[in-house]
């Protein structure tokens, strides 16, 4: 009979493991602590961050609801740097109000403070209000038919045909057109 060789299993993977563990366990311990610790502090941040800006805008909505008069879109404009993800929405909204309410000065100061996703439309109040803005401008911009309206109505003598035939080529069905023509601008 053939003598069988003996395997040697002292040095296997899993004893190797075994005793890492056995001899760093507080280290392992303390590390996965360390991780659930840091989480849960990521995470009660998180929610209070988010619980934080809940607040300042349910704030700044009460406020909004409540403009009645100049003295409450003042309250309603102060809140604005604590919010400043809405400052340009607060800046377009107030003037609104100030306009509805008589003051046409804090309205244009407010339209003028207003930028990003609101700056075309507050190009627009600020035309409306009598400011000086360059309709051809915005003749790209998301409210074109608009600015093609206004752009005939600060039109001089040179270029008053032009900017109407334009018009009439892009936009022959629209209302606008209609009041250009029934005004006879010509």
């Amino acid at each position: 009979m053939a003598k069988k060789d003996t395997i040697n299993i002292d040095n296997t993977g899993v004893d190797r493991l075994e005793s890492f563990m056995q001899n760093n366990i507080k280290m392992i311990v303390i590390l996965i602590s360390a991780v659930v610790v840091l989480f849960i502090a990521a995470y009660l941040g998180y929610t209070a961050y988010g619980v934080s800006k809940t607040k300042k805008i349910d704030t700044i909505s009460a406020l909004e609801m409540g403009m009645i008069d100049n003295a409450s879109v003042d309250a309603f404009v102060a809140l604005s740097p604590t919010v400043p993800f809405l400052k340009d929405y607060v800046a377009v909204r107030s003037a609104g109000m100030y306009y509805i309410f008589g003051n046409k000065d804090k309205a244009v100061s407010e339209l003028q403070k207003a930028g990003g996703s609101y700056a075309e439309l507050s190009a627009g109040m600020l035309f409306d209000l009598g400011q000086s803005i360059t309709a051809a401008n915005y003749l790209q911009g998301n409210m074109r038919e608009l600015w093609y309206y206004r752009n005939i109505l600060s039109s001089d003598e040179n270029n008053l045909e032009k900017n109407i035939n334009d018009f009439k080529m892009l936009y022959p069905e629209s209302q606008l057109l209609t009041l250009v023509e029934n005004w006879n601008i010509k």
